[in-house]
């Protein structure tokens, strides 16, 4: 198991998640910051990538923003240039043993993920949300802080799925969509689609 983590993107939650899952960052990557983050070394920007390869070799990046977008770009940038990626799972969240988490997933405090949910490589839950059973969540997808996905939800890749949300049970919510925050989804949500309120639409 690895011990040591690069972030992508300077972020103090999940620097304050790496500590709680007994992970050192050794180092950020992110060109809006210079000299050391909460005391922490910063190696540079994106430009530096090969040459914090080639410094630090193996260790693995976590790539931290909670954009959909902005993540899958990261992810195929740094892939390109030869990282790998660590999936960080807090220890004050239950993730069921009879489901499943992809590559490069964060998982933050007082999340609930049940059994027979799948989730997809790069997927951010935020904390204190709940997906309950036999869920899909796409790739690269955020769910925001209170968010509940109810039962045999289906969420597409590239989804953001916002604060204290509620998705209910058998919805499917398509790729690249936006879930307003308090917002209860009550029926399906098409591809590309921004929906809110109570009921969503």
């Amino acid at each position: 198991m690895d011990t040591d983590v690069i972030l992508v993107g300077g972020f103090h939650e999940i620097i304050e998640l790496c500590e709680d899952a007994g992970v050192n960052v050794i180092g950020i990557i992110d060109g809006r910051l210079h000299g050391s983050y909460y005391g922490i070394p910063v190696l540079g920007s994106d430009e530096d990538a090969s040459s914090v390869k080639e410094r630090y070799g193996d260790v693995p990046v976590v790539v931290t923003p909670d954009a959909p977008s902005v993540r899958k770009k990261l992810v195929e940038f740094y892939r390109d240039r030869g990282f790998r990626f660590m999936t960080l799972v807090s220890p004050f969240s239950k993730v069921s043993k009879y489901a499943t988490l992809g590559e490069g997933c964060v998982v933050q405090s007082m999340v609930n993920i049940s059994a027979g949910t799948h989730v997809g490589s790069f997927v951010k839950f935020n904390i204190g949300c709940n997906i309950m059973h036999d869920n899909a969540i796409g790739d690269y997808s955020t769910v925001a802080p209170g968010a509940v996905s109810l039962g045999r939800v289906s969420i597409g890749e590239g989804v953001y799925v916002g604060a204290n949300s509620t998705i209910l049970p058998e919805m499917s919510v398509g790729y690249d969509s936006v879930v307003g925050a308090g917002s209860v989804v009550t029926h399906d949500v098409a591809p590309c689609s921004v929906v809110k309120g109570v009921p969503a639409k």
